[in-house]
């Protein structure tokens, strides 16, 4: 008797899995292969590794395949399909009209939403709900208190002299390491700007009290979000809520909202008595939103945009920085066009403007050759509540979806000669008049604008995702983005250090895995 209870439960998953996979609209769909025991049984991101990126070869993979195109499937044990889609279409109808508000149906759920596990998980891990993994109406309030500040309009003149000024303690610590002829791993020093940006805007000041996390490099080393790696937070059945299986990130947390909400009542402080609206924290006190006395969902909220506004934007300074180092005749183009804006070195950071970086398009070319061949997203997941169309295909409410961002930028129908670093890509007809910075105002690229191989620079930021769910710091990266490249390449040419291998791992983002290693020397 009690052999057979396995035996039978055996029989009713495996007859419930045939039953699910081969009833399903999917049923015939083309399959994503792979051997790895977490994606393919359970649709999970398998641990990182510091030796290989199997997780970005599956990706390039599925998206280089046209016989995977639209889409490809991944079934768990379950019978639950896991739907990469490769396509740009696919992807604008999946994160554009999927996630739009339902006409005449106040409050009901979207077609699709944040993907399901990863945003149990990220409420687990940050302590309750936040911006990051909200849905339906409670993210809707934050989004909409949230998004002025990083508008162009009020982001660009508040933020810019600060990241000018960040930007020349920059430059003076690669003068050091240039007059030592010594090597300088720069993706922990973009990590301390791209921190440094973000809580300045943050709270609009930079004088904070750091000594709570034990001081400020620390704060960006903090445990917190080594939480969605560690196995306990992903067992079922509750198991996960426990604080046994909370004891790696607990305490960090707690540490890290302890910082946040001093730097709260500094931001609050200064806006009593200046009355200025020169930061985040100011604008989401006058909202009149975040009434709560204890501050939880705006302590949550501001602890995902910490950890949302810093790392992503470092990787892509660093992986720029290395292919600048491997391409000395890049480096050249880009020169002659920054000194024609801004003059010879030492630039004065006040004199830096959003005009001046307008008239520099070489530098946003390489930004977003960058982001096109190191996406900081490889992919972004979503849940489908209800049965959505995707490039001319049903995919069921159930169902999870990957927009495979790695694999489609890694497309030659689309990229031709994907792996060869091309900034002229992105070079728009002469007149075009785009400022760089994006409205977010959620409709995305209209479906009439040409993008092909004839005309990449069409294609959108999809690292900073599209519609309603955009990336409220995508003018925030931007805008460092510019400056820093801007700034470097003016005063130092650059070289990689022999031996340091560019490779990527994926943890939460795309890093790094073996550092950048980078030679400055100073120009004349």
């Amino acid at each position: 008797m009690a052999t057979g209870i396995p035996a039978a439960l055996a029989v009713i998953l495996v007859l419930r899995y045939l039953y699910r996979r081969y009833s399903s609209v999917l049923a015939h769909a083309p399959l994503a292969e792979t051997n790895n025991f977490w994606l393919a049984n359970f649709g999970l991101v398998h641990p990182p590794s510091d030796t290989e990126d199997k997780l970005s070869e599956f990706l390039i993979k599925v998206g280089q395949d046209s016989r995977q195109t639209p889409i490809s499937v991944v079934w768990s044990v379950m019978g639950t399909p896991l739907v990469l889609v490769n396509t740009l279409q696919g992807i604008k109808d999946v994160l554009i009209d999927g996630q739009a508000k339902r006409k005449g149906l106040r409050g009901a759920p979207s077609n699709v939403q944040r993907g399901d596990f990863i945003r149990r998980i990220q409420n687990l891990v940050f302590g309750g709900p936040s911006i990051n993994n909200a849905v339906g109406e409670d993210w809707r309030w934050r989004r909409h208190v949230l998004l002025p500040p990083f508008q162009p309009r009020q982001l660009v003149p508040n933020l810019l002299p600060y990241v000018a000024s960040r930007a020349k303690q920059l430059l003076d610590q690669f003068g050091k390491y240039a007059d030592r002829n010594e090597a300088l791993e720069v993706d922990e020093v973009f990590t301390d700007l791209t921190m440094d940006v973000i809580n300045f805007y943050l709270y609009g000041r930079s004088d904070l009290n750091y000594h709570i996390v034990g001081g400020r490099r620390n704060l960006k080393h903090a445990q917190l979000g080594m939480g969605f790696m560690a196995p306990e937070a992903w067992l079922p059945f509750g198991l996960n809520q426990t604080g046994w299986a909370q004891r790696r990130y607990s305490q960090p947390r707690k540490v890290l909202k302890e910082f946040i909400n001093d730097s709260l009542d500094r931001a609050l402080a200064d806006h009593k008595e200046q009355g200025a609206f020169n930061s985040v924290a100011a604008a989401a006190f006058a909202s009149g939103q975040y009434n709560d006395p204890t501050r939880f969902d705006l302590i949550n909220d501001f602890l995902s945009l910490t950890f949302a506004g810093y790392d992503t934007t470092a990787h892509t300074l660093s992986f720029c920085f290395s292919e600048l180092a491997r391409h000395p005749e890049i480096q050249e183009e880009l020169l002659k066009q920054v000194r024609s804006v801004l003059g010879p070195p030492p630039v004065d950071p006040a004199t830096i403007t959003a005009d001046k970086l307008a008239r520099m398009p070489l530098v946003t070319a390489v930004y977003r050759e960058t982001m096109r061949k190191y996406p900081a997203v490889a992919f972004i997941p979503v849940h489908v509540n209800h049965d959505t169309p995707v490039d001319g295909t049903v995919v069921p409410g159930g169902a999870e979806i990957w927009c495979n961002l790695r694999g489609l930028q890694m497309n030659p129908k689309m990229f031709p000669n994907p792996e060869k670093f091309d900034p002229t890509r992105w070079l728009k007809p002469v007149g075009d008049g785009d400022d760089g910075f994006d409205r977010l105002g959620g409709s995305g690229p209209s479906n009439d604008i040409v993008v092909d191989a004839d005309h990449q620079y069409n294609f959108p930021d999809l690292s900073f995702t599209l519609g309603q769910h955009s990336c409220l710091g995508k003018n925030l990266a931007i805008l460092e983005l510019r400056t820093v490249i801007a700034c470097t390449v003016n005063q130092y040419s650059m070289s990689l250090k022999p031996g340091n291998e560019i490779n990527t791992k994926i943890v939460l983002t795309t890093k790094p895995r073996d550092g950048v290693w980078v030679y400055f020397k100073k120009r004349v």
